[in-house]
This record gives C-alpha cells, sequence and structure tokens, in this order.
C-alpha cells in the first residue's frame, strides 16, 4: 500500500472515530465524515465498503493501540512484581481513556444486532492480545517464578483484577478516579495475583 493511500485511510478512520464518539454510530452518516476529513464516499466505499465496514477499522485501529501494551518478553533477569505493575498500570489507563471507552460502549451496542462484529472485536482484542500476556505468564511458570497452572485462567484472573469495578463503572459514565487511585488499585491487584500464583520461593 502506498504511504499516501495509508494516510487518506488513515484520515477518514480518525475522523471517523472521532463523530463516532461524539454522537454514536447509529447517528453517523458518511457525508459527516467526508465534512470532517474530506474526499469523497467513493473514496470510503473503495477502502472500507461501507460505514459498517468503517466501524470495524476503526475498531481494529483501537486495539492495535491496547495490542502493544501486552507485546512484552519474558526477561529472567527482570522482576515479575515490577513488570506486573508497569504492564497494569498501562493496561488500565489505557483502557480507561475516553476513547476506548467510548467504542466498548459502541461494540456492545452495535454487535447485539450484529454478531460478525463482536466475533471480530474479539478474535482480534481480547483473544488476540491477551495471547501475549498467556505467553509471559506460561514462561515465568516455566521459570519456576509462578506456580504451575493454566496459563489462560492465570491472564483471565489478572485482567479481571485490574479491571475491577473501575472499568465496569466507567463504561456506565461514572467518573475516572484519579491517577493515584488507579495506581493503588494496579498494586492492589498485583499484589492479590502474586498471592494466588507466585511460588514461595520468586
Amino acid at each position: 500500500m502506498r504511504p499516501s493511500t495509508r494516510l487518506k485511510q488513515q484520515k477518514i478512520i480518525e475522523a471517523a472515530t472521532q463523530l463516532f464518539l461524539e454522537q454514536g454510530f447509529a447517528h453517523t452518516n458518511l457525508d459527516q465524515v467526508i465534512e470532517r476529513c474530506g474526499g469523497s464516499k467513493q473514496t470510503i466505499y473503495s477502502y472500507f465498503g461501507d460505514k459498517r465496514g468503517l466501524l470495524f477499522a476503526v475498531v481494529g485501529h483501537c486495539i492495535e493501540s491496547v495490542e502493544q501494551i501486552f507485546n512484552f518478553q519474558y526477561d529472567k533477569n527482570s522482576d515479575l512484581e515490577q513488570q506486573l505493575l508497569r504492564f497494569g498500570l498501562n493496561f488500565l489507563n489505557t483502557t480507561l481513556s475516553p476513547k476506548l471507552v467510548h467504542v466498548y460502549r459502541i461494540i456492545i451496542a452495535e454487535s447485539i444486532n450484529d454478531k460478525e462484529l463482536a466475533e471480530f472485536f474479539l478474535a482480534q482484542g481480547p483473544h488476540r492480545v491477551s495471547n501475549y500476556l498467556i505467553e509471559y505468564l506460561k514462561s515465568n511458570m516455566d521459570q519456576g517464578k509462578l506456580l504451575p497452572s493454566d496459563p489462560q485462567t492465570a491472564c483471565d484472573h489478572l485482567l479481571s483484577l485490574l479491571q475491577g469495578r473501575i472499568y465496569k463503572e466507567a463504561l456506565l459514565g461514572m467518573k475516572i478516579p484519579s491517577k493515584a487511585v488507579i495506581k493503588q488499585h494496579v498494586e492492589l491487584s498485583v499484589r492479590c495475583f502474586l498471592t494466588g500464583y507466585q511460588t514461595p520461593s520468586a
């Protein structure tokens, strides 16, 4: 793909993302997207097919911003707790960003009648990006830092602890806590996780 084409697609995705967040997917039309970023309907059709295809592109773009947080490698010389704390802070602060919270609300609303959107989001988002964390936890289990157990379950437990009540309330429009409160929540979540999974000698 030519850089100019990629740049045009990026501008359309960014404009659509802003409009979807401001007024919802159902209340946004392609004319509004064009008005904000330029171009034509024909350009959008050629790149994304239709408005639904543009939504898929927006969701995929948002997933990319979360994926990089999960993509970290096992390092036998790193401190497990400190690395989990860094991951936890990055993960929670990113998923609590207004853009991602609003996009997740759109996915929930639209996927009720669009199973393919739900499947796309799960396959490209939670299921795929969490594989990085699963592999990281498995590596620590293999090295004896974590108790041998199912890495998938351990991953689910850690992410559930990190999101907790804070993320659920954010989805419902409640005020996002301060950085200090989030930091304390992450520290307690990681400590709870390690209490259940860390080997006594680690």
